[in-house]
């Protein structure tokens, strides 16, 4: 006999009851972290607006196209394992309800299941399924692994969650103990892949990422103190530090002393030192619209070692999952939104901007969600040093700037982070050149403001007239339809003013 009756989850699923009735999804969720996995847990959350009785409803999980597999399955109110609910447990509007670890290193558990590995850390399906057997949510991970699961279970989690996730201890090292969690508790597109990002784990408690300030968010480093941790920013396995470029340090979180940026003084620098990847992330979360600019160092030169590569990400309106797999060089990296991607190995040097979308394979070989690559600058002829470095997106129209490189696209708009991503696979450290930033701004473009200085004007106004007529890359194009014209324009006109 199945674990599921699978025609009436179907059924359901076409008529569309189960997450209409009810509004409980899978809010946040950690199925792996460093040592025991003694930190593990999936909070649910009530995203209605009257009281749901959840009592009996079992969390389960599967990593094949059936329900016969030996995967844990969790019946809510069940607090002595016989399967059997003695507790029963209502969730009122807006309320948590948590099934976790019982080691007490995972606050605000509700109903304790087991000391270590509830979850398996690989491509995985985990569903909430009510006493009619019907899935009222899902969400799929890890599916760089394969994506053969149940249609049912597809219908719900949607394209998945390209990449992995490994909570790190926290106290272990400077890190951040992080989940997979909606930006927004109960937002729920019935698509892992938007829906969830990588952020400091609140089980329990509301996820709601902050949105970002209304004003600029500038930041050159120079009245940080060298060593301390950035404002602001988290890292899966060690948050970004303020460094005096200029200056190796002691521990060496910089691995060799390279020249100070145009804006002199300090600089920020997102990596793991220990080796391997990492991922950073500012704590906001930002809807259609975000942008940077920003002095960025980079080294083009080509390893000396046929076995050695190097690759970073900086990108906005997605995330980046905890290790950053090497892009273009595996199918595992895990980034989503649309970023600017630096490579290089033994035989290339290269900047790229890509989009990735909800995720998916950056190789070359076929795949359903396969990275677009709208541009590629080749940096062989770069010399290391300091550049300028930008990229805008609002509202699906892409504006990007490398040096004194333009570059225009169009993605669909999302919801997402401003993220780093950082992997390294390198004999010796000492030899790296991880993101190194100065002269940071992130902000919000703000509709009709071509230079991105945050107010509509009469820069904006001319601007427009200026460029007239171009069909070339222009911030000028603001609708993204190739041309600079009369819409344009009225969108300047309309907004004249905005600040």
């Amino acid at each position: 006999m199945t674990r599921l009756r699978r025609v009436a989850l179907v059924c359901a699923l076409i008529a569309g009851t189960a997450l209409a009735q009810s509004q409980v999804v899978i809010n946040e969720f950690v199925y792996d972290d460093q040592g025991t996995d003694n930190r593990e847990f999936v909070e649910l959350y009530n995203a209605s607006g009257r009281e749901v009785n959840i009592t009996g409803w079992k969390l389960m999980a599967g990593d094949r196209s059936d329900y016969d597999d030996n995967n844990p399955d969790y019946v809510i109110g069940d607090t002595n394992g016989d399967g059997t609910p003695d507790t029963t447990v209502i969730l009122a509007p807006g309320a948590f309800y948590v099934i976790g670890t019982n080691t007490g290193l995972v606050p605000n558990v509700n109903q304790p299941v087991g000391a270590n590995d509830l979850w398996e850390n690989d491509n995985e399906w985990l569903a909430l399924v009510d006493t009619n057997n019907q899935i009222v949510d899902a969400v799929a991970y890890e599916v760089f692994r394969g994506q053969n699961f149940p249609a049912e279970v597809n219908a719900a989690a949607g394209p998945g969650i390209w990449g992995e996730l490994m909570a790190t201890e926290g106290g272990q090292t400077d890190a951040t103990y992080q989940s997979w969690s909606r930006y927004r508790d109960g937002a729920d597109s019935n698509n892992s892949a938007r829906d969830f990002v990588l952020v400091p784990a609140t089980p329990g408690a509301p996820n709601n990422v902050p949105a970002p300030p209304s004003s600029r968010i500038s930041e050159n480093f120079d009245n940080l103190a060298v060593g301390a941790a950035v404002p602001d920013w988290t890292g899966s396995f060690r948050n970004p530090r303020v460094i005096d470029p200029t200056q190796v340090g002691n521990p060496a979180i910089n691995p060799n002393a390279i020249p100070a940026s145009p804006q002199g003084g300090n600089a920020m620098i997102a990596w793991d030192w220990a080796g391997g990847g990492n991922q950073a992330a500012l704590n906001y979360v930002y809807d259609r619209a975000a942008g940077y600019t920003m002095l960025v160092y980079i080294d083009p030169t080509r390893r000396s070692r046929t076995d050695e590569d190097e690759a970073w990400a900086i990108g906005v309106l997605g995330t980046s999952d905890t290790f950053f797999r090497t892009p273009f060089r595996t199918n595992a990296c895990g980034i989503t939104g649309v970023a600017w991607v630096f490579y290089r190995s033994s035989s290339v040097s290269r900047l790229q901007l890509v989009d990735a979308g909800d995720g998916g394979d950056s190789t070359d070989s076929p795949a359903p969600r396969r990275w677009q690559v709208l541009q590629t600058i080749d940096l062989s002829s770069y010399s290391p040093g300091w550049y300028r470095l930008s990229l805008v997106v609002r509202n699906g129209v892409i504006r990007a700037k490398f040096d004194n490189i333009s570059v225009c696209g169009t993605t669909e708009p999302r919801v997402g982070q401003v993220y780093i991503g950082y992997r390294e696979f390198i004999y010796d450290n000492s030899t790296t050149r991880p993101p190194t930033i100065d002269d940071l701004t992130i902000f919000v473009p703000i509709e009709g403001d071509v230079n991105y200085d945050g107010v509509v004007n009469n820069a904006d106004l001319l601007e427009i007239l200026f460029n007239f007529g171009s069909t070339a890359c222009s911030d000028a194009d603001l609708n993204g339809d190739g041309t600079v014209n009369n819409a344009d324009l009225l969108t300047v006109l309309f907004n004249f003013g905005r600040s």
